[in-house]
């Protein structure tokens, strides 16, 4: 890392951001977009890579958008450079089709907080949509601690070994959930589990489905135990990790012998209250003591209800040590609010190691 920082912005400044795209109309598009926010006050714009390192080298961001695909220098050279001479909190702008999508979570190796996808008419989501969307990344990223990003050294995996437990009425379950900057507290645990892992895993992570199916495509290449996206019922097989999408809850029944998960899309109409806590609250009644709930980077209040239902029932709740976070409001929140033990990431692999060994 540089010795030069980003400086330290008072939480009620504006924001000033960098846009870097090839494309000047998509610089435009993006500026156009920020500057509706009265959060952001300033925007520059790069139209190659170069140009965006000398920007950064001698001027101060709280942001930058980088797109992906560039002539010349592309995306990924632009944040290696930045994240070892002058890190900002990087957003990946990517159209994210076809190999996008694995560039863009290569970026995320490399430093980069968080992802969107190109302002387009061809979107699931309208442009107003697409455009709020866009500046609620930028404020999130704006608040990371890019001190906490570092390069993630992944290890591609056979995929012939990596079978899961035979499904049956097992006693434990993990449940791991990761906000803002969760995406690089994912690709540290979950590659890093040796295979051993007794109990299911179910991972809520904020972000979209259609996001979601392509990071556990991309997470399952380094993985050494089976990755799934969850499906609307779901026989649960020890060993086995299952993804959940932002607006995705889950419940669990005994069924056959074996333990279901039922999941449900369910909008967030609770202030302090997402599809999380209701995951722990189905979790924590069938589980009790059995059930471990670990949340990594975040910066949303949803969890803590359902981890004082965990710590209710004799469960066990750990947080991500909030120093290694590039999002650390959550971790921080349930440390004061439930008591949650702090760890790092090494600490927290070898828990969802050990947890339900005893009943293999």
């Amino acid at each position: 890392m540089s010795q030069k920082g980003p400086e330290i912005r008072k939480e009620d400044s504006p924001l000033k951001v960098l846009v870097v795209d090839d494309s000047p109309m998509m610089c435009r598009v993006i500026e156009e977009i920020l500057l509706e926010d009265g959060q952001v006050g300033h925007v520059d714009r790069a139209l190659n890579g170069r140009e965006a390192i000398s920007r950064i080298g001698s001027d101060s961001y709280d942001v930058c958008t980088l797109d992906v695909h560039m002539p010349g220098m592309n995306g990924l050279s632009v944040l290696k450079n930045i994240m070892v001479r002058t890190p900002v909190p990087t957003l990946m702008v990517s159209a994210f089709t076809g190999d996008g999508s694995r560039v863009t979570f290569e970026a995320l190796r490399y430093g980069a907080v968080d992802f969107f996808k190109k302002p387009s008419r061809n979107g699931d989501e309208d442009l107003l949509e697409q455009a709020e969307t866009l500046r609620q990344r930028v404020r999130r990223a704006a608040r990371v601690q890019v001190r906490a990003a570092r390069y993630l050294r992944l290890r591609p995996r056979p995929k012939t070994g990596r079978l899961a437990g035979e499904p049956g009425l097992f006693s434990q379950l993990v449940v791991i959930s990761a906000g803002t900057g969760g995406y690089s507290s994912l690709l540290s645990l979950i590659p890093a589990l040796s295979g051993s892992a007794a109990a299911p895993i179910v991972v809520s992570l904020t972000t979209p489905p259609q996001y979601l199916n392509a990071f556990v495509d991309y997470l399952a290449s380094y993985s050494s135990i089976p990755l799934k996206r969850a499906e609307s019922v779901q026989v649960l097989q020890p060993g086995t990790a299952y993804f959940l999408a932002s607006d995705e809850a889950a419940s669990f029944e005994q069924a056959g012998g074996k333990w279901e998960m039922a999941v449900e899309t369910r909008p967030i109409d609770a202030e302090n209250e997402g599809p999380v806590d209701l995951i722990l609250l189905s979790a924590s009644e069938h589980f009790g003591n059995g059930l471990l709930s670990i949340f990594l980077s975040g910066d949303s209040p949803y969890g803590v209800t359902g981890a004082e239902e965990v710590k209710r029932n004799g469960g066990t709740v750990l947080v991500q040590e909030p120093a290694e976070c590039l999002s650390p409001m959550t971790p921080d929140l349930l440390r004061q609010q439930v008591e949650a033990e702090a760890l790092e990431c090494s600490a927290l692999r070898t828990a969802v190691e050990k947890w339900g060994a005893e009943a293999r």
